[in-house]
């Protein structure tokens, strides 16, 4: 106790000499806190005048409270009969759950707030066992007058980060505090320890699906030197891979393996940046009752060489070398590579079936493809579905000089009755000579009824993207939707809003983003257009098909948030609910951003 005493008095005297002469004063002391405390007086923290900050909207009952309420349970129990409290924070340092094992030592932390809701952010209050965790990545002790501030220097606490396995990023920190005389570095191991079985909680709790992938992803990082990303519920990249590629490659890369994913396309591709650089995935997708649930990517630079998925051209021995980028603002390596395969297909006279959700572009694929090789030769477009209804019944022209195309579109919604007149159809115009092309939506099991008898008229096929796996993309196709809504006039999207954009899934793809924009222009004709003029359908991420009443409620959740500035509590109050079943509703809907 004396050897302590005495290691305070040095620390003391050196924290006297830094804020009276800066960082040269703080010799003898160790880097950990020394460097602490540079931070903190950077931040503007003061030395003497104690703050912290409370926060309302915290949710107290998070995956993460949950994961460690046992945990913390069990470590109370142990702990007892010693003096100390035990803290849970958040990412962000507010604290979310505490245990007193001593009712004197939690009524000397009330007085310095040291409570739920507060936050301890190092840049708040300056050197202290959770904010100081978190800006080191490690477990921290700090104890007495290694605080940089005044008001903590009664007390002496240990701090843990709790690492999300997953993303490993820092998603709380758990901390035992006390008064400084009491503490002793057996605390250390204790939380130390307690933190890890957090993290493996948080791992338990999740699927058995998204474990699999967590497995499958350690072992291919095992490799020597391999560049190994995981896509699944969240996206997993190593420290190869992050030297490898950029932030933006990663997200273009993990886009095209979740169009991959989607089809349990295992293999060898290549993607092409934008840089030209081309990087080859070996990929494994991983199943779990017969549907994807992530993919793990073996990655690589391929030097000198041209990616499928590049905007460039397809050169292959005895074939015509074809230009496949129409539409050269277009960054998507999935949606270069099918209009690649397109435009080879109809350059080689083979009939193209492109399969995409509705609203993806597919029919603007086929015309840019077929523009590319004969510019503006004449395109006869049919609705398969319009036909069998006796609606539309022109047939191609048989007497055109030159190229053309048919397009059936809808191919998958003809039924029994409208077969023969489609066959004849594709008949006539082949005869004619024709390029044949046709849209449907992605086939789900095995294809029935007439679909299958007409799939023999094509050669080959093309899928699509959808438009939230094409995030390179959207600022060009936002920025064509905008000049065509609005032309000739001074209107704009904020960044606010071109955020929330890029984040929205938008399941009803560029019809649906076309609609949002309609929305908005609406709401304000000219200028720049905000996050609020948007509809409260982008500000949710849920896949399902929401009920009128469903949609009702998510609306008014997201206008009541934005007109409180974010603020939980006085959302909630404003629809006429509680705090936690606003929460749950937000989770429902997959509300953030606000």
């Amino acid at each position: 106790m004396s050897d302590l005493r005495e290691l305070q008095l040095r620390i003391a005297a050196a924290r006297a000499d830094f804020l009276e002469y800066g960082p040269l004063g703080a010799a003898g002391v160790g880097d950990v806190v020394a460097a602490s405390w540079a931070r903190s007086q950077s931040a503007g923290v003061d030395a003497d005048r104690y703050r912290v900050i409370y926060h309302e909207d915290i949710d107290f009952d998070s995956r993460l409270a949950r994961c460690a309420r046992p945990v913390i349970t069990r470590l109370t129990d142990d702990m007892s009969d010693v003096p100390v409290t035990i803290a849970l924070t958040d990412s962000q340092a507010r604290i979310i759950d505490r245990r007193d094992c001593s009712s004197a030592v939690g009524r000397v932390l009330d007085r310095v707030d040291f409570q739920r809701g507060f936050s301890f952010e190092e840049s708040g209050c300056g050197t202290n066992g959770v904010g100081t965790a978190f800006e080191i990545g490690g477990p921290v002790s700090v104890v007495g007058c290694e605080h940089f501030n005044q008001s903590l220097i009664q007390f002496a606490c240990t701090g843990a980060p709790i690492f999300d396995p997953l993303t490993g990023r820092a998603v709380g920190v758990l901390d035992v505090s006390m008064l400084a005389e009491s503490w002793t570095t057996l605390v250390e191991a204790l939380v130390r320890s307690a933190a890890a079985e957090i993290s493996r909680n948080l791992l338990l709790d999740r699927s058995q699906a998204t474990r699999a992938l967590f497995e499958t992803y350690l072992r291919a990082d095992a490799r020597p030197r391999q560049s190994v990303m995981a896509i699944g519920d969240t996206l997993m990249v190593n420290e190869h891979a992050r030297e490898l590629l950029s932030p933006d490659e990663q997200n273009t890369v993990a886009q095209y393996a979740e169009f991959l994913m989607s089809k349990q396309d295992r293999g060898v591709h290549t993607v092409t940046l934008e840089t030209g650089r081309t990087i080859r995935m070996r990929t494994n997708c991983i199943t779990c009752n017969g549907d994807a649930v992530g993919m793990v990517l073996l990655l690589d630079e391929v030097r000198g060489a041209c990616g499928l998925g590049a905007p460039s051209a397809v050169n292959r021995p005895g074939r015509i070398a074809l230009p496949v980028a129409s539409s050269r603002e277009m960054r998507s390596p999935a949606w270069a590579k099918a209009l690649a395969e397109t435009t080879e297909a109809l350059a080689e006279r083979t009939a193209v079936l492109v399969l995409g959700e509705p609203g993806t572009g597919r029919l603007s694929l086929i015309s840019d493809a077929f523009g590319e090789l004969h510019g503006s030769s004449p395109v006869v477009i049919v609705d398969a579905v319009r036909v069998e209804r006796g609606e539309q019944v022109a047939m191609p022209a048989t007497d055109i000089d030159g190229p053309a195309l048919l397009v059936v579109r809808h191919l998958d919604r003809i039924g029994p009755s409208g077969h023969a007149e489609i066959a004849s159809m594709i008949a006539r115009a082949t005869e004619t000579g024709h390029h044949i092309a046709a849209t449907a939506e992605p086939i789900d099991g095995e294809v029935v009824g007439s679909f299958a008898d007409l799939l023999h008229h094509f050669g080959c096929s093309v899928t699509i993207p959808p438009l939230r796996l094409r995030g390179p993309d959207l600022p060009h196709i936002t920025d064509r939707i905008m000049k065509i809504l609005s032309p000739h006039r001074h209107a704009r999207i904020s960044p606010q809003a071109s955020r929330i954009i890029a984040a929205f899934s938008w399941p009803g793809n560029i019809t649906q983003l076309r609609e949002a924009l309609e929305t908005a222009l609406r709401r304000r004709p000219v200028g720049e257009i905000q996050a609020a003029d948007l509809p409260g359908f982008c500000r949710s991420s849920t896949t399902r098909a929401l009920t009128p009443l469903e949609a009702t409620e998510r609306d008014a959740i997201v206008n009541a948030l934005e007109e409180a500035d974010g603020n939980r509590m006085r959302a909630a109050h404003a629809v006429g609910m509680s705090r936690s079943s606003l929460y749950r509703k937000m989770h429902t809907y997959g509300i953030s951003g606000i």
